[in-house]
């Protein structure tokens, strides 16, 4: 039997400075497409839609989905690096056989993913809040808490992403997880409309979902914070804590064989 270690942040730094590093060789290129994105739905869905749609709570259509466009954003930039681009460096580049040739270990290599994905997610995040602030979309000084929330976003789909890949021995599986999974999200965790219009038991689906809470919790800072809101951080706490160690495990198994 393996025996298990756990990760030691230094090692799981050095991964980190790893992918930073690669990153500073193509940043224009990566972060254009994923923040560009977002900008269309805002314009096609807010500035199109939202003139048929006169408010929703209160807020006129772009200011109500604008904050949720910034929580998917996050949730899809850690779940690309977590799932092709990690899949990648595993199956095809080989790069983490190579990584655990030094002193880093297998555990450090997937908490040091972890941390990047929501270093990307912050990255991408970050722009899109300066782009809606610039538009007049947000209102309240607590969007200052945004771009740390916007990395334990990245981090928990992170773990998500990074779980299905230990999973999974061919890159093609990726379309079942981006379909039944990342694109439901996208649709139904209130980013568009409240979900609360649906019948039972879409609301109550959609509330165990990860990407509902990172929604409530970026539209309460952009637009001043309830006491309820404590509630979904503490879903995302929880539900990051509870998978954390789980695509630790895995990974070094296929790692170490």
């Amino acid at each position: 039997m393996n025996k298990i270690h756990l990760p030691s942040p230094r090692g799981a730094f050095r991964v980190w400075q790893r992918d930073l590093t690669v990153f500073g060789k193509f940043w224009k290129a990566a972060l254009m497409p994923n923040f560009i994105e977002p900008f269309f739905y805002l314009a096609a869905m807010g500035l199109g839609l939202g003139a048929f749609v006169r408010d929703i709570n209160g807020q006129d259509y772009i200011q109500y989905i604008a904050p949720g466009l910034l929580a998917s954003n996050a949730m899809f930039a850690a779940s690309f690096e977590s799932t092709f681009n990690t899949f990648v460096k595993l199956k095809f580049d080989k790069v983490y056989d190579a990584i655990i040739a030094t002193p880093v270990n297998a555990e450090d290599i997937v908490v040091g993913e972890y941390l990047w994905a929501g270093t990307r997610a912050v990255l991408y995040g970050t722009a899109f809040t300066a782009v809606i602030a610039v538009l007049g979309l947000v209102h309240s000084p607590w969007a200052l808490l945004l771009p740390p929330f916007l990395f334990l976003v990245g981090l928990m789909f992170s773990v998500m992403g990074t779980l299905f890949t230990s999973l999974i021995k061919s890159i093609d599986f990726y379309a079942y997880y981006f379909t039944l999974a990342i694109t439901p999200m996208f649709l139904f965790s209130g980013i568009f409309f409240p979900i609360e219009g649906f019948p039972a038991p879409v609301p109550q689906l959609a509330w165990m979902t990860p990407l509902y809470h990172a929604v409530n919790v970026c539209r309460a800072l952009a637009n001043g914070p309830s006491a309820a809101v404590l509630v979904d951080v503490a879903w995302i706490v929880v539900f990051t804590g509870v998978l954390f160690l789980v695509p630790v495990q895995i990974m070094r198994r296929r790692l170490i064989s």
